[in-house]
């Protein structure tokens, strides 16, 4: 029987887990996840940030010098001191300063009015939809990240390839070959123990037992020791790249989490995607003060984590993309806030992004039952990201032809 170096290594990283490789098959079971991991380009990463609630677009990027945006906003539109100016028709939230600096050079693109046809206003649902990448009128158990893992990850890859730093493991994440974890805390991701023999290392010890001749238990085997190996590596780049000191509350920040992510990424572990979110854009009442907090700790976050990438000499690999799962209406409401409403930006942020403005602005007279209509299909940023940055088949995976955007170099 010959064997390939691919699953050679893969094989010794297995035993190596289980405690039965010598140590020089443990060392290149290690030096082999630190190598690509075949089918992602360069070792290059992504990490989604998910604006949850409905981010208000329009008080995101305003359409500042557009007499219909202050009459369907009295009180809600912003002044000329609330905004920081992107050109004669455009500008920013002044609570993006942050993220205008990263604009200003040249790492960011803003993709204007970004949806899609006959759109969901449930948060449940209109998330699935941009989770899973489906039609409005179609239901997908599997998500589009876990699609790419699917169909493009070797056996190299190991389940924490896609890494969500949160309580729950997000919907993008679904696929048949389980990949992709969650964890709120990377230092403590892996065995929880129980009373009594419920240790590590009894549960170590019983999957060592012999050579099972059932397939079925052959395979628990052998996921129970990549799932063993994967809590150990994510713990050991956490702490090689100093996690474990950022401080944490009871629900992580979009800023902790981005710190963590940051370290994660310095601590070279094998992870591709990483996925975090904020909460709080469900802004139906009281929006002008708490809409501002929310964006200035949003841009502030995201500067810091670029310049933090950009310090560790890890910037040229990653590319961030930010979403929410709708925006708001155009009008205000008589409680000083939003109802969930349609089409919103998305922002693409790295070094390797062409920055600038993309796309289309929505009319705000030619509108949707009070809604603005999308001009840009979500999908297409996706398409962009798969293809583009992932060097992957976008039509394949999002089971359709989307026109890409020139957003990355």
């Amino acid at each position: 029987m010959t064997l390939s170096r691919r699953d050679f290594l893969h094989s010794a990283a297995v035993f190596s887990a289980m405690g039965l490789a010598p140590r020089f098959l443990a060392h290149a079971a290690e030096e082999a996840g630190r190598q690509a991991i075949a089918g992602f380009d360069d070792d290059r990463v992504l990490v989604v940030v998910q604006l949850g609630g409905g981010n208000d677009g329009l008080n995101t990027v305003v359409p500042w010098s557009d007499d219909a945006y202050y009459r369907a906003r009295p009180n809600l539109g912003l002044q000329k001191e609330q905004l920081v100016k992107v050109n004669d028709d455009l500008a920013l939230n002044a609570g993006l300063t942050d993220l205008m600096r990263l604009y200003d050079d040249g790492k960011t693109a803003i993709i204007q009015g970004v949806g899609y046809p006959n759109p969901d206003r449930s948060h449940f649902r209109s998330m699935e939809i941009w989770h899973t990448a489906s039609n409005a009128n179609e239901f997908l158990g599997d998500g589009w990240i876990g699609r790419y893992f699917d169909n493009t990850c070797s056996g190299t890859a190991r389940p924490q390839v896609g890494l969500a730093v949160d309580a729950e493991r997000p919907q993008a994440f679904t696929g048949t070959r389980g990949f992709g974890v969650s964890t709120m805390d990377p230092t403590r991701f892996g065995w929880e123990p129980g009373d009594g023999a419920d240790t590590e290392d009894a549960f170590t010890r019983l999957n060592q037992v012999g050579v099972a001749a059932n397939n079925t238990v052959d395979f628990l085997r052998h996921t129970t020791a990549n799932a063993v190996r994967s809590s150990h590596e994510v713990r050991r780049a956490a702490d090689k790249g100093g996690v474990a000191g950022m401080k944490r509350g009871a629900r992580n920040s979009v800023g902790q989490q981005l710190g963590m992510v940051a370290g994660l990424i310095r601590g070279d572990l094998s992870t591709r995607v990483y996925y975090v979110s904020a909460s709080g854009f469900d802004t139906h009442a009281g929006q002008l003060a708490a809409h501002d907090r929310l964006l200035t700790g949003f841009a502030e976050s995201i500067h810091d984590f670029q310049r933090q990438l950009e310090k560790d000499g890890t910037a040229d690999r990653v590319t961030t993309m930010v979403f929410s799962e709708f925006g708001r209406r155009v009008a205000e409401n008589a409680s000083g806030g939003t109802d969930h409403g349609t089409a919103a930006p998305m922002f693409l942020i790295g070094k390797h992004v062409q920055g600038g403005l993309y796309g289309t602005p929505p009319s705000l007279t030619d509108l949707d039952q009070g809604d603005l209509k999308h001009t840009t299909d979500f999908r297409a940023v996706y398409a962009t990201v798969l293809q583009d940055w992932f060097a992957a088949n976008p039509e394949t995976l999002l089971g359709g032809s989307y026109d890409t955007l020139p957003l990355l170099a």
